[in-house]
């Protein structure tokens, strides 16, 4: 057995493991199941369309929100001025997820399942479509590479592909996802392209036409994927200009293509017209692209917050390839550069740069069957030569290793916070596995941990309040400390009282600490109390932070509660060290 194949096998034994046995998301409930989130919305169609018949009102949507719980807020579907319900999210994975869902919904009543479409045997069916599906794209992403790598190559290639990125959480645990979808659907992709040009058979393609037209259905954006089909293997002006002859003159050819590249996205555009009366619909709402002013390229890639590098670092070797690619004469070189670079582009533009909570850049994955190509290419060098293989291993087993912790804890772990890192947090969690409340804490200040030295410090103030006059709710504000404060740390203690637990962390209570010069803010800090409180609770709660460095004039101390649930203050204690 050659080596990539073994890669191959051994990958797809973890990704089964993950999906199935680790962490079943089919076996979860509420936000945790398969079907949950942007999946419920990708899903919503199926039950609608072939179990309760309502297409345009959705009628049955709130009663299974209520016994389902999918996501904190019903934000799969919007009231379109026609007065009907219109999806958020295209069609296309209900297409792709429609076997399985139809299988299980055959199967439901028969092995004593609820048939209505989110009970297990429906989160099961679609998790192992899932993972059918990522078996599929892989299997094409081989066979493609091997045509133009060593399998050596291939092996180590698909090793740190599969293990030491977030695909392998995106196409295993997390698979219901589109971009798992996209990922094998781009495989398909260029194997079809790549046999096109090589044997000028039609069926390759009408099938890439095809294969365009259904990633547009699910993501419009991958219309990019066009350039794949035209300038493949394209380097010169003149290359260029004999492939669009080609084309002229093969118009029935390019007409058939066309045809069949609309056959998808025209279902969209009966969904939306059939309705909401309209042919177009953005469905997206509020949210859009930032096109120059305000792009996210570099937040995208190194914030702590959901960086690309960050959070999955041996893609380095992308962008080392496409450097190295640059300089080289390989045909086809200036379109994997110049897709990665629009990839890269159009993600970022995007103003919810981080995607939701995610790990790390999940909008990336889809095209990474085209970046392995730059990664293919130089790691072809780097096995030739003996010191830069052994540092390449060590390098990719780190990465390797880091991947699988960060998997960990983005799922059973609980110390990954999607969406929510910084720096602070970051350092001081990194490799650990025992998740302390206490480092919570960074997740708000994004400070350094402060010891506070309770034997030099000394107290300020103990203050009892009456609970009504301190008690917030409703984006609600009270003041509790409003005073001139020395220079130094600050340690504020309180004895929190909340009614009911606040998941949303958004909708959290805050303690905010604010130093102030003439009226206005010199430095901020913010601790979320509801981390920290459960129903009924009485807690007392610390924080340790340090004055600005620059001046001010007094120190304000307050709680301010977006939420609906009581949080009251009992007591404040404030130490300052000198």
């Amino acid at each position: 057995m050659n080596s990539s194949r073994l890669v191959l096998i051994i990958s797809m034994v973890v990704m089964a493991y993950a999906s199935l046995w680790y962490y079943p998301k089919w076996k979860m409930t509420r936000t945790e199941a398969t079907l949950s989130w942007d999946v419920s919305g990708y899903y919503l169609y199926l039950p609608a369309l072939f179990i309760y018949h309502d297409i345009k009102e959705l009628k049955f949507k709130s009663r299974i929100d209520s016994i389902y719980y999918p996501s904190s807020s019903p934000y799969q579907s919007f009231v379109h001025s026609s007065g009907n319900q219109v999806m958020k999210y295209t069609c296309g994975l209900a297409v792709l997820y429609s076997p399985f869902f139809l299988m299980a919904h055959l199967l439901a009543k028969p092995l004593g399942y609820i048939p209505d479409g989110y009970s297990q045997i429906y989160q099961l069916f679609i998790s192992i479509g899932s993972l059918v599906w990522a078996f599929i794209g892989l299997f094409f992403l081989r066979r493609l590479l091997l045509i133009y790598f060593k399998d050596v190559t291939v092996a180590f290639s698909l090793a740190i592909l599969i293990l030491g990125t977030n695909y392998l959480d995106y196409a295993s645990i997390t698979g219901a996802m589109s971009h798992n979808y996209l990922f094998s659907l781009y495989s398909i992709l260029l194997f079809s392209i790549d046999r096109y040009y090589n044997s000028l058979r039609k069926v390759w393609f009408l099938l890439a036409c095809l294969l365009i037209g259904l990633m547009v259905l699910i993501r419009p954006t991958e219309i990019i994927s066009v350039f794949l089909l035209f300038l493949w293997n394209i380097d010169t002006t003149s290359a260029l200009k004999q492939r669009v002859n080609y084309f002229i003159h093969h118009t029935s050819l390019s007409l058939v293509g066309i045809l069949a590249f609309f056959i998808f996205p025209l279902v969209q555009i009966y969904y939306w017209k059939f309705v909401s009366g309209e042919w177009l619909v953005y469905s997206y709402q509020e949210q859009g692209f930032s096109w120059l002013e305000g792009h996210h390229i570099l937040q995208g890639l190194f914030s702590y917050r959901a960086g690309w590098l960050v959070y999955t670092p041996i893609m380095i070797l992308v962008l080392i390839g496409m450097i190295k690619l640059g300089f080289s004469r390989i045909t086809g070189r200036w379109l994997f550069i110049g897709f990665i670079l629009l990839s890269l582009y159009l993600t970022f533009a995007w103003d919810e740069w981080t995607y939701g909570g995610s790990l790390g850049q999940r909008a990336l994955i889809q095209h990474y069957p085209i970046m392995i190509f730059p990664i293919c290419f130089l790691l072809g060098d780097i096995v030739k030569i003996r010191p830069l293989l052994y540092v390449f291993v060590l390098f990719a087993s780190f990465c390797i290793y880091y991947n699988l912790w960060l998997t960990h804890q983005a799922h059973k772990g609980g110390i990954y916070e999607a969406g929510m890192m910084n720096k602070a947090y970051f350092w001081n969690t990194l490799f650990k596995n025992e998740n302390l409340q206490e480092n919570k804490k960074l997740l708000d200040t994004n400070e350094p941990v402060y010891e506070f030295n309770d034997d030099a410090g000394r107290m300020i103030i103990d203050t009892i309040f009456h609970v009504e006059s301190t008690c917030a709710n409703n984006s609600n504000s009270v003041s509790l400390y409003s005073h001139q404060m020395q220079k130094g740390k600050l340690k504020v203690e309180l004895l929190a009282k909340a009614s009911l637990k606040e998941w949303d962390v958004w909708q959290m209570a805050q303690l905010v600490i604010q130093y102030q010069k003439d009226n206005k803010s010199v430095k901020s800090t913010i601790l979320r109390l509801h981390r920290f409180l459960n129903d009924n609770d009485e807690k007392w709660i610390s924080l340790v932070t340090k004055s600005p460095a620059g001046e001010y004039d007094k120190l304000n101390i307050s709680i301010w509660n977006p939420s609906n649930k009581n949080i009251c203050i009992k007591e404040l204690k404030l130490f300052i060290e000198n």
